[in-house]
């Protein structure tokens, strides 16, 4: 009877229809829009800086940049760089959004009323916790709801195909899962005898993401690569990243997950249509089983957010719209349960979102709309937060050395080169962090053994996870002595220069011993400090471990180390890292340890050390075996804690180094404190801009000269150093306090800085007469610049 209803009668439902998708639509984009933040120098903001940097430039995916994002993945970004990068990132937030919300409202438009409105409340609750939830959930519909669709035409198929080989080209994780989705919809029509519309949708996506990495700026020849080092970084992951999560967190969570592996196993077997039931719960249980791991391996937990979200929003989001894609004949599912479920394992394991979650949607759409309104106001507020940030992150010391030459950053801090200003030249793995292969350590190497190696390097010396130091880029970090020199600290971070290529030939290593270790069995280190120690650790897991890699995440390993105090410290190891090796000792904790290794002096020996897994986690493990090497191409000397230096007093600034024939000391002297630095001795320090005059008070430490002592005298030699490597001998004395009673306690010296400032000024001590340093017991008691008097 319907058919022969009035026009308007007809047209009601369907205009009130059309008016609640577009409400609906519009609420969902609202909610996805995200406008970018002030840039900072952060882990996180330092990537995303990066991506919108590399896309400016040109650089290469896969060759000249080696991370997991894609060449789109910056449209992501949660930080701006001023106007760069800023009209397609509102493209995407905005136009982009949308589409994404109208997606989502069309591929769910024919689901019973209460399962609309279910999803639409859930996602617009939810979403915002973890990014890839979000993508996650629109792929499942595009490929479930959309490309499997019986009645979905070829031209639809196609459609859908080429939106998901664009949303690959964000993120190599979409990639793969996208990549699935494909297949798993090819594989569905050719069951049902059309292979021509299963040839389509793998042509759209191939030809989506072959045109969108082609758009992206991208050399055709890089897509392999690109996909192959990703895959290498994804494989690593679990290993490098994994983060515990709390119990009630892995209780909910593995409780779900069995819960949908049932789903997926029952829809398999009962679904009448096998071409349908293959594709759809093979995806299904792909999809679910990438973000498990995703969630799970690197399950931290922030307040209202966290990976370890990732899962339960993806479940929680799809649980009110599978049942209906794949039951379509059952109102109910026993799989409805799992909302339920998914809002009462967050109350357990977050109880603070019920509390600060709706406000904080509320004003997520308050603040978006607000932003909606002045859109075109949005590049020139970014450019003006960007100078702010800039202003904030000032390091004047590294840009006026820097000028216009190259830098690059380690380990992650790769925001401070960009809010600087300055020339990066970064290797291919940017954040040091993410080197956790050998064979990704290998490209960064090459890249500075290669004519493109930066002039400078900015030092940072923040980790994650509590690593032992020295094993983010281990490799890299084995070949800067020689080749990288301190130069300055400004603002915490260290300069290093580049004096010299770094060697094509692999670091020599000789082997001191081998042996293989239980947990908790110590390991002495020999006496000797005069060459760094490598340490070569190949833990080995049982079969209870390698299972637990593969279903959930690979056991933790931990290193306790005893340095020569008897201090003892606790750090996380990295196995694939370890297994090719890293410097143990000295301890590169510090920027100011650091600067003392790469000028050939350490100040932070390990004794002794031994491996140890978190609690609950050493049944994983069997044993280790342990290779320690010593490098003999890498001379040291002992040195002092920089910074300590100038809490004393002794400096007025950080010095670049300080190192002694023997260990240095602090000790009292009328003046104040001294430190001794028995000959041979050296202290670098820099030249700070505008310095006029340097004082510095040293001499020969009481004891040399009276009682049984008899030194033979100390010479004191100040030479200039500039920066193209011209070094000129500024002021020399020779300190007799035998033969010269003069030349006894502490004497001063005054000079004017040359008016063509040198670079760095470095104070040598060396034995007096014949070489005789047996009571060379030089010491120096202050050292500073003036910078206010003219010259």
């Amino acid at each position: 009877m319907s058919a022969f209803a009035p026009q308007s009668t007809r047209a009601g439902p369907r205009l009130a229809a059309a008016a609640g998708a577009a409400v609906l639509t519009l609420v969902l984009g609202i909610s996805l829009v995200g406008i970018p933040g002030a840039p900072d120098t952060s882990l996180d903001g330092s990537w995303q800086e990066m991506l919108i940097h590399a896309r400016a430039h040109g650089a290469q995916f896969g060759r000249d940049l080696i991370f997991t994002w894609g060449p789109w993945g910056y449209l992501c970004s949660l930080h701006h760089l001023g106007r760069v990068g800023a009209v397609p990132i509102l493209v995407w937030q905005t136009a982009g959004q949308f589409g994404v919300a109208f997606a989502l409202v069309w591929l769910t438009r024919r689901l019973a009323p209460w399962r609309r409105v279910a999803f639409a409340v859930l996602f617009l609750g939810f979403h915002w916790l973890f990014l890839d939830a979000a993508y996650f959930v629109l792929m499942a519909l595009i490929v479930i709801s959309g490309m499997m669709d019986r009645g979905a035409s070829a031209a639809r198929l196609v459609a859908w195909a080429l939106v998901l080989g664009f949303l690959a080209q964000l993120k190599f994780t979409y990639m793969v899962v996208a990549s699935a989705g494909v297949l798993g919809a090819a594989a569905c029509w050719v069951g049902r005898g059309y292979r021509g519309r299963a040839l389509g949708a793998a042509a759209g996506f191939a030809a989506a993401v072959f045109g969108a990495w082609v758009a992206a700026g991208q050399d055709p020849d890089n897509l392999y690569p690109y996909l192959r080092r990703s895959l290498e970084i994804a494989s690593a992951y679990g290993d490098a990243m994994g983060i515990d999560e709390p119990w009630p967190a892995f209780a909910c969570g593995a409780g779900l997950a069995l819960a949908c592996a049932a789903l997926a196993w029952t829809a398999w077997r009962r679904i009448p249509e096998r071409a349908f039931a293959a594709g759809a719960c093979g995806y299904l249980a792909f999809s679910l089983l990438v973000m498990w791991k995703e969630s799970f391996t690197r399950a931290d937990l922030l307040p209202l957010g966290g990976h370890v979200f990732g899962f339960f929003v993806y479940v929680l989001c799809l649980a009110p719209v599978v049942p209906s894609l794949i039951f379509p004949g059952r109102r109910w599912h026993w799989s409805d349960l799992a909302v339920p479920g998914c809002l009462a394992a967050v109350a357990c394991f977050d109880p603070s979102y019920y509390a600060q979650g709706p406000q904080v949607e509320w004003e997520r759409i308050y603040g978006n709309t607000r932003a909606l309104l002045r859109l075109g106001e949005l590049p020139q507020d970014w450019e003006s937060s960007f100078e702010e940030a800039c202003a904030q992150e000032s390091l004047p010391l590294v840009r006026a050395a820097v000028g216009d030459r190259t830098v690059d950053v380690y380990d992650f801090n790769t925001g401070v080169a960009l809010l600087n200003g300055l020339r990066l030249a970064p290797r291919p793995i940017f954040q040091s962090y993410t080197a956790y292969t050998p064979g990704l350590e290998g490209w960064n190497l090459r890249f500075y053994q290669s004519d493109r190696a930066p002039d400078f390097l900015i030092w940072g010396d923040q980790r994650i996870d509590d690593r032992y130091p020295g094993q983010d880029d281990a490799a890299l970090v084995a070949a800067l002595p020689g080749c990288y020199a301190p130069l300055l600290e400004d603002g915490g971070y260290w300069l290093l220069k580049r004096v010299a290529t770094v060697p094509r030939a692999p670091a020599r290593r000789r082997l001191l011993f081998e042996r293989t270790v239980r947990l908790s069995e110590e390991v002495d280190l020999p006496p000797g400090r005069s060459h760094p120690i490598w340490l070569r650790a190949d833990p080995v897991a049982n079969d209870l471990g390698r299972v637990r890699a593969l279903l959930y995440k690979p056991a933790a390993l931990e290193i306790a180390t005893t340095d020569r105090d008897g201090a003892q410290r606790l750090w996380r190891v990295l196995p694939r890292v370890a297994r090719d090796g890293f410097i143990l000792a000295p301890t590169l904790e510090t920027g100011d340890q650091v600067a003392s290794f790469l000028a050939g002096q350490e100040y932070s020996w390990v004794r002794s050390f031994h491996f140890e897994a978190p609690a609950g986690q050493e049944e994983f493990w069997s044993s280790v075996r342990v290779g320690v090497f010593e490098l003999p191409a890498i001379e040291l000397r002992p040195s002092a804690p920089l910074g300590r230096l100038v809490e004393l007093g002794i400096f007025d600034r950080r010095p670049v180094s300080v190192a002694s024939v023997f260990d240095p000391e602090v000790f009292d002297v009328a003046e104040g404190k001294a430190i001794m630095l028995h000959a041979e001795g050296e202290v670098v320090v820099a030249v700070p801009a505008g310095a006029s005059r340097l004082s510095c008070e040293f001499g020969i430490r009481e004891g040399a000269y009276t009682g049984d002592g008899h030194t033979s005298g100390v010479r004191f030699d100040l030479d200039g150093v500039w920066p193209e490597g011209r070094r000129e001998r500024l002021w020399s004395r020779l300190l007799d306090p035998v033969g010269s009673p003069g030349d006894r306690g502490t004497q001063r010296v005054e000079l004017a800085v040359p008016a063509d400032r040198p670079e760095r000024m470095v104070l040598r001590m060396e034995p007096g007469l014949a070489g005789d340093n047996r009571w060379g017991w030089s010491y120096v008691a202050s050292m500073r610049f003036d910078e206010g008097a003219g010259r």
